[in-house]
Parts: C-alpha cells; structure tokens; sequence
C-alpha cells in the first residue's frame, strides 16, 4: 500500500475507534422517539431505521472470509485468501450497523435485559473486529508472516465471528423470539400442557386473555418494544397504560382503549392490530370484552365468573397458545396461496377480457382489485347480445358472479345458456324472455343469492324451481304472473324450505275497501 493509503487506514481506525468510544454519550433512550424529538433526535431517529439495511452486510462478509480461510487451513496453503479488503468491508459496515442499531435504541422503543446485551455484544464485536484488522494490516504492511502473527489474527477472526453470532442471536430474539423455544418437543410439550390445563378450570387472564395479547400485541408491545410507551405483557402494564393513557378500564370494556382501537375501521391508522398483521377473532374480541367487564381480575377462574351464551360458545371453541400461533401461521399460508392463485388467474383472464370488452365495451369488469371474480353487465349492449355473445361469456364461466342482463334481447337458446354460469351469486334478467322452463334450468346453480325476474313471463309455477336453489336469499317478481297475493304465499313457501328468511318481493298486496269491524271495549 502507498503512504497516502495507509495514512488514510489508520485516520479511519483512530476516527472509528473515537466513534465508537463516544456513541454511548450520544444521549439516554427516549431521545430520538419521533413524538417528542427534536430536529436533531428526529435526524437520530431516521439512521435508526436503517438498521435492517446495514446489519447483515458484516455477517456475510465475515463468514465468506472464514470459509476462504478455512479452506487455505485444509488445502495447507494452496488456497490464499487476501484479507484486506473483505476485513475493511466487513469492519466499515459493522461500524455502519453499530451506529444505525444505537439509534434506533435512541428512541426509547426497545428496552430490557436482551436489548442491553445485544447492545454490549455488538460494541465488544466492533472493537474485536477493529483490533482484528489493524493487526491484519499492520501485518501485511510491515511483511509479518509468523506463526504468532498468523495466530493472533486467525484467533482475533474467529473472536469477532463468535461475538458477531451472539449479538445476532440476541437481536434475532428481539424482532423473532428465541428460535429454541421453536424445537418440536418444547412446543409439544407446551401445548399438552396448555390444553390439559384449559380443559380444567383455567385463569381467565392467564390462561386465555394473556395468550391472545402475546400472539396479537405483544410483539410491538412487550418488554423489549414499546410502540407509544404502552406495555401489554402484563396486567399491571395495561392498567398503566402508556402515552394516551390507560389500556383499559375495569368494569367498562367500550372505555377500554385496547377495545376501541380493535373496533375501529381496519383502514383506519390507529386500528389494532395493524392492518398488515394477523387480527383478533371473533372469540378472542369476546374474550377480552367479557374479561374487562367481570372485573378484570389476574386470578379468576372461568367458574368464578357470570358467564353468557356467547362466552359459553367461544369457551366450547377455546383453543390452546401454540394451536393458536399454528392456526395464524396457516391462516397467513393459505392467505399467501389464495394471493398467488388469483394473481395467476388474473394473469391467464387478462387476453381473454381484452379481446372480449373489444366488442362489448365496459360489460366485463372484475369484483374488485384483490379478486379474480367477474361482473357482467349488458346495459349498453342491450339490443345486440344474443347467442353468440352468451357463448363467449360462457368461457369465463367460473369467473363470472354477477350478471345483469336487462333489456338483452336473447333467444331461447341464449338464456338457457345462463345455466352455465355455476359460480353466479346475483343474477339480473329482467324484462327478458325468461320464463318458467328458464328458472327451472338455472334452479341448480348452488350459490345464487339474488334473482331479479322483474317484467318477465314467469307464473307461480316456479316456485318449486325456486325451493331448488339452496342459496337463495332473495327474489324480485314485480311485473310478472305471480301477484301481491302469489308472492307472500311464495316467500312462506321458500322460506319454510329453506328453514331461514327468504324474500320475495313482488308487487304490493291489494287491501279490502271493506272497513275493520269494530273491536269491543
């Protein structure tokens, strides 16, 4: 190396060593919290999100490095590895990410005994590491090749590799958890435990509100993360509260703030848990409601407690901690499969559309962005839709759950081709030439919801097609051959069959002129 190179090595050493001596003088956590902060800890609080970024360039540099030597120590020699430049990268970003991961601890967000050790190891892994690379470099420029040389330096790089594996580990189980406590016959062990003991009679908070905290909110509000200075790990910290106030109020669960940011619209930025993360169940809002308004207390049993039939059903549901991590974890899978499903769908549909909204402008659209489901609409092809159009319509059949033809002027063989159409949920034909051999053909269509036959040829005669249709909600007969009269007796009809309510909504039933008798007194 020339003199002006090895000049600027050892500024840049002396620079980062003075660095690294001075960073823990910066300030107390709390500094950089974006609420509170000034320009200067809003400035503290930006590099510590860049941490991500940084953390992980020294863990891969070092580890090509250790594998480079490795090899040189089992070839004997015959695979040479020069160390400069991988030990200055790897000491440029771990400096890097010592910086960026001090101010994000700056902010007062990350606090506890895991925090301060994983801050103390990455401090010890930086100085090893600079000590590391001056010898290496002290080495090769003064031509020192000695085993004690080599010895040293090989021992300062399986030190910094060590160091480094060990702030990782604590840093991994801040963001993650402690990986060991994922090892099978833990977790197994874990959940017999968890289920024999909800079998039983278990501690409301402990055994059944606790868990849902821990799987839904501890992980931004625990020990070692505390979005907006509130802790949720126990139930002195709920009463606590953090910088809005109190996390809930004993006896009243709709002036508990951790209830209130649950009902909020998911949109909505203060709603909790945050839209991107897995959200409370139906049970687990019951839970908690039922929980705060006995009392809230830490040692009661579910005997100990009034109990309701909506406690009582989601008490039957109760599920374990671990089955409760499993059935998110499956729920986030099968989110993930669905998103690809219909993302290749999308992708295969997009030809086919194009070509058909050609020559039927705006009749085809999807459901929504995050589906690959259809709805038709033959408004502005009224006049002109017949067979042929029906038959093109046919191939996207699967697809299709909503389908407006009003005013379409088909054939016969045009509207029996509905039929086809098995995924429709609302079906639209008014004034069209459906009749009854029309109802009876699409009376197999298993999740049709909504039909409008308005101004069609249809009679009370469909009404046994009509009781065929197990998804049927509701019907619109106005302006066909089924009466005010017809259409109550239909809807009696329907909704016995079914067993649940079931419209039909026709057109309204004519009242006697003939006055009311008088009621006695």
């Amino acid at each position: 190396m020339r003199f002006p190179l090895r000049t600027f090595l050892i500024l840049a050493f002396l620079a980062s060593a003075v660095g690294l001596g001075v960073l823990p003088f910066l300030g107390e956590p709390g500094l950089a919290n974006p609420k509170t902060a000034g320009v200067w800890g809003l400035w503290i609080n930006f590099v510590g999100a860049l941490h991500p970024v940084f953390l992980h360039l020294p863990i891969g540099a070092l580890l090509l490095l250790v594998t480079l030597e490795g090899l040189g120590l089992v070839t004997r020699g015959k695979v040479r590895t020069d160390a400069t430049w991988p030990l200055l990268f790897a000491f440029g970003t771990s400096v890097l990410a010592l910086l960026t991961g001090y101010s994000l601890y700056l902010t007062g967000n990350y606090s506890g005994e895991l925090v301060q050790m994983h801050k103390r190891d990455a401090f010890l892994f930086c100085g090893v590491l600079l000590a590391t690379t001056a010898w290496y470099l002290w080495a090769t420029m003064a031509r020192k090749n000695s085993p004690l040389v080599r010895g040293g330096y090989l021992a300062g790089l399986g030190l910094s590799v060590l160091l480094m594996t060990k702030a990782g580990h604590h840093g991994g189980e801040i963001t993650h958890g402690d990986p060991l406590e994922q090892l099978p016959p833990k977790v197994l062990n874990e959940r017999k435990a968890a289920a024999e003991a909800l079998a039983k009679d278990p501690v409301v908070f402990t055994q059944i509100v606790q868990p849902i905290l821990e799987v839904n909110c501890v992980y931004c509000h625990g020990a070692d993360k505390q979005e907006g200075e509130f802790r949720m790990d126990s139930l002195a910290a709920l009463l606590k509260g953090g910088e809005l106030g109190p996390g809930l109020v004993v006896g009243d669960a709709e002036k508990s703030a951790i209830l209130k940011r649950v009902h909020l619209p998911l949109q909505d930025k203060l709603h909790m848990p945050p839209s991107d993360k897995p959200q409370l169940s139906p049970g687990d809002i019951v839970f908690i409601e039922w929980w705060i308004a006995q009392g809230a207390s830490e040692t009661a049993r579910v005997s100990e407690l009034k109990t309701t039939p909506e406690v009582q059903a989601a008490l039957a549901n109760l599920v374990s901690p671990e089955q409760r991590k499993a059935l998110e974890e499956e729920k986030k899978r099968l989110a993930l499969e669905q998103e690809q499903r219909i993302l290749a769908s999308k992708a295969k549909l997009e030809p086919k559309i194009s070509a058909f909204i050609a020559d039927f402008p705006g009749s085809l659209k999807y459901d929504s962005m995050g589906s690959d489901a259809l709805r038709f609409v033959v408004y502005s092809q009224a006049g002109s839709f017949g067979a042929d159009g029906m038959k093109r319509l046919q191939t996207f059949g699967e697809h299709v759950i909503e389908a407006d033809f009003t005013l379409a002027t088909m054939d016969a063989a045009a509207v029996s081709g509905i039929a086809s159409l098995k995924s429709l949920r609302h079906l639209n034909v008014s004034q069209t030439l459906a009749d009854d051999a029309f109802v009876q053909s699409i009376a197999d269509l298993p999740s049709l919801e909504i039909l409008n036959l308005f101004g069609t040829k249809v009679s009370a005669a469909c009404g046994n097609s009509l009781a065929r249709m197990k998804s049927l909600r509701t019907v619109y007969v106005a302006g066909t051959g089924i009466d005010g009269a017809a259409a109550k007796t239909l809807e009696d009809q329907l909704t016995a069959v079914h067993g649940r309510e079931v419209r039909v909504v026709g057109p309204p039933v004519s009242t006697s002129a003939t006055p009311p008798a008088p009621q006695a007194k």
